[in-house]
């Protein structure tokens, strides 16, 4: 009797840990597509101390365009400010799991900051990177590219290591932090960046291994004016440089003089 009591009392507790397995299963193979352009959704780009200093060697300069915006910046080792630049996230895709058996609730599969464009000047030449997306499958950020007056669209960008992941739902609203580091040129974005801007050997060399810096992602609940999410078009770039990338340019070759006449 305690012998089949005792399997009885089992069978049971198997068929309820079934129960629970079959309901939670399809959450494992669950993709869950999220809308964020009205959400308080943003990534911002942070250019390295080193990249800032050789695209200012290199007299380039970087600005904005679409929906993105310029940023409130980050300090160099000198005190000077390096710019950084606002991408609005536009739409997030995530995995559902199944934390009960070691694995994780909500893992991100990709983002989209569809939109955002930043334009590279050198002189007459110009390089247009625009609607970004981050694939956390390969690890690369993806961009429609723009150089010699050819667009390549999503191809990679940049590799990138993805640290500090902090990420919930809220019914169906999305709650992540998120820091992508050492962002460094793909072997097919390095030569079309280097041609695109028709670069000096040297710098074609240093761009190649150098690590660009940070992308930083924040969503939270909280509700914004509507981003637009309609992909940004190279060719609607006016020719001549804009006031705030010339401005722009100059800053940052300014504050890279000062730099170095500090250190000499």
């Amino acid at each position: 009797m305690n012998t089949l009591y005792r399997f009885s009392t089992r069978l049971q507790k198997f068929a309820a840990t079934a129960a629970v397995v079959g309901a939670m299963a399809p959450l494992s193979a669950s993709a869950l597509a999220l809308d964020t352009t009205f959400l308080q959704a943003n990534s911002v780009f942070a250019l390295s101390e080193n990249a800032f200093d050789l695209m200012a060697a290199a007299k380039t300069s970087m600005t904005f365009a679409g929906n993105a915006s310029l940023g409130s910046g980050t300090k160099a080792s000198d005190g000077s400010l390096i710019p950084t630049f606002n991408l609005p996230v536009t739409k997030v895709d995530v995995s559902l799991g199944l934390p009960l058996f070691g694995g994780q609730l909500i893992t991100p599969n990709s983002g989209n900051a569809t939109g955002s464009a930043l334009l590279i000047s050198r002189g007459s030449n110009t390089v247009t990177l625009a609607n970004f997306v981050i694939d956390y499958d390969s690890s690369l950020v993806m961009a429609d590219i723009t150089a010699n007056g050819k667009t390549t669209k999503n191809t990679s960008l940049y590799s990138f290591n993805a640290t500090k992941l902090d990420v919930g739902l809220a019914g169906l609203a999305l709650n992540m932090h998120q820091q992508l580091s050492n962002l460094t040129f793909t072997s097919s974005a390095a030569a079309s960046f280097s041609s695109g801007l028709k670069l000096p050997g040297s710098f074609q060399t240093l761009i190649s291994t150098l690590d660009f810096g940070t992308i930083t992602i924040d969503i939270n609940t909280g509700l914004r004016h509507a981003i637009s999410d309609k992909p940004f078009v190279a060719s609607s770039v006016p020719e001549a440089p804009s006031m705030a990338a010339m401005v722009l340019g100059l800053v940052g070759i300014a504050a890279v003089s000062r730099r170095k006449a500090a250190q000499g």
